[in-house]
């Protein structure tokens, strides 16, 4: 058997660099959802932090990059329930803490598995 038979079993080094981004996105952005829960507490610095984050996302919506449009559907969609927290309306606030509180734990999950995986193809390259 040769070498070259046994090198296309490798990942390729785009592959890890694709895990690796991933994996920083995701626990970065479920870190930042996680501080956007906090502030969505607060009226003021909801609707300002949903309005920045709505417009980012809007951004990305908008971009040519097809890559970028679920991001900024997300974001769009987060900044939305950050601006509605803001509005002290009954029962409002607690369902959009919590909608908030599970899309950080499900981000930072998703940043661990990819982290994870990134470790098992760094491990078979080597």
């Amino acid at each position: 058997m040769s070498d070259n038979q046994n090198e296309s079993s490798y990942p390729s080094t785009e592959y890890l660099a694709k895990l690796r981004r991933e994996a920083i996105f995701y626990l970065v952005g479920g870190a930042i959802l996680f501080l956007v829960r906090f502030i969505a507490g607060k009226p003021v610095l909801a609707i300002g932090a949903g309005a920045i984050i709505c417009a980012v996302g809007l951004g990305w919506l908008l971009a040519n990059n097809p890559s970028n449009k679920k991001t900024g559907a997300i974001l769009t969609g987060v900044g939305f329930i950050v601006i509605l927290s803001g509005f002290k309306i009954s029962i409002l606030p607690v369902i959009t803490g919590v909608v908030l509180g599970i899309l950080s734990i499900g981000a930072l999950v998703l940043g661990v598995k990819k982290l994870i995986l990134y470790f098992i193809a760094q491990n078979k390259k080597y």
